[in-house]
């Protein structure tokens, strides 16, 4: 019997990325650059949308994009690579980002939000998250006013109704308030954040996060276990994947892979691999897709980190994102560089 595609929405961080390659950075007053090449490509939470339904999922964008340029072109690219855009809000204007890109692969980013009036999921929004299999919201969600109410409430239906849900809180959440950030962590079942992001914005160290996921789970429950699950080991439905409420807290390390923190168990270290890094400007996005790919197929936290990593690696080979995140034929040489034993 054939499995369904995992479905997966993603609330808000849809964005314009102009990306522009320059000779280095960082730009100071009075420099005069010209930009090897140019690209509009969609960003945020659209870099791991377009990579999830590339890899086989049902994936739909919950959020707005503005009735701008912007807007219409972020929405053409998302449509033709599959991405269900049939709940995007179109009105105000589409939040731009203009992102520059050195030959070393840094980068730095000049952003504006989109305006418009402030949106709350509807009957039918509500429907669609609680019948996913996952939910992904990010800091950058929250940070932006008219999306702030609409991530809350998603993360809160998808909570009751037992979805598994994904938060990314990226640099954006160190501007939202005590009481906003401890509502988003308390809400989320698996955070994903930088090496950077724990020490800057969470000085209270890793327990601490994995302390918001108790309340979610009984006292009979027993605590996960870290391992590589073997490839021959079926994998499991994304309705089994559905039922696990394990906390969960995964560091991003860069080119030294990631760390996962499970309640009740020890942290582990995953490997990252070596490459060639081009633009890492949506290496995290990816690195995201990936593990929430691989743990909706069943796997154990250190595959679903091994996939992630591919996945990140593979996007920080090329320059920007978008509709040039991997494709799957890269994402699998990726993961037969890093020594196989991976299906996507």
């Amino acid at each position: 019997m054939r499995v369904p595609a995992p479905r997966i929405v993603a609330v808000g961080d849809l964005t314009a990325d102009l990306i522009f390659e320059v000779t280095e950075l960082p730009i100071r007053v009075g420099d005069f650059q010209v930009a090897e090449e140019m690209h509009l490509e969609p960003g945020g939470s659209a870099n791991l949308l377009i990579l999830l339904s590339r890899l086989g999922a049902s994936v739909a964008a919950l959020g707005t994009l503005g009735t701008d340029l912007w807007g219409k072109q972020v929405f053409q690219a998302l449509e033709t690579e599959g991405v269900d855009v049939s709940l995007l809000r179109r009105e105000g204007t589409t939040t731009v980002a203009l992102v520059l890109v050195d030959a070393a692969g840094g980068h730095s980013f000049l952003g504006s939000y989109g305006k418009g009036e402030p949106l709350v999921p509807g009957d039918r929004e509500r429907r669609i998250i609680a019948g996913a299999d996952a939910l992904f919201a990010s800091g950058y969600s929250l940070a932006e006013a008219r999306l702030r109410d609409l991530t809350l409430e998603a993360l809160e239906v998808a909570g009751q109704r037992g979805v598994p849900r994904f938060f990314d809180p990226g640099p954006a959440f160190g501007t939202l308030t005590p009481d906003e950030r401890q509502h988003a962590l308390a809400s989320s079942d698996i955070l994903l954040l930088t090496e950077e992001e724990l020490r800057d914005l969470f000085s209270t160290g890793v327990e601490v996060l994995l302390g918001f996921g108790s309340a979610d789970r009984t006292a009979a429950e027993p605590a996960a276990e870290f391992k590589v699950q073997s490839p021959a080991t079926p994998a499991a439905t994304p309705q089994a994947a559905k039922s696990s409420r394990a906390h969960t807290v995964v560091v991003k390390r860069g080119a030294e892979g990631c760390r996962v923190h499970l309640e009740g168990a020890e942290g582990a270290d995953v490997p990252g691999l070596p490459v060639t890094v081009r633009d890492t400007t949506a290496a995290g996005d990816c690195f995201d897709a990936g593990y929430i790919w691989a743990y909706l197929k069943g796997r154990s936290p250190g595959e679903c980190a091994r996939l992630a990593n591919c996945a990140g690696a593979a996007a920080a080979e090329k320059l920007g994102g978008g509709r040039n995140v991997p494709t799957i034929e890269e994402l699998r040489e990726m993961i037969s560089r890093s020594g196989g034993g991976i299906e996507i």
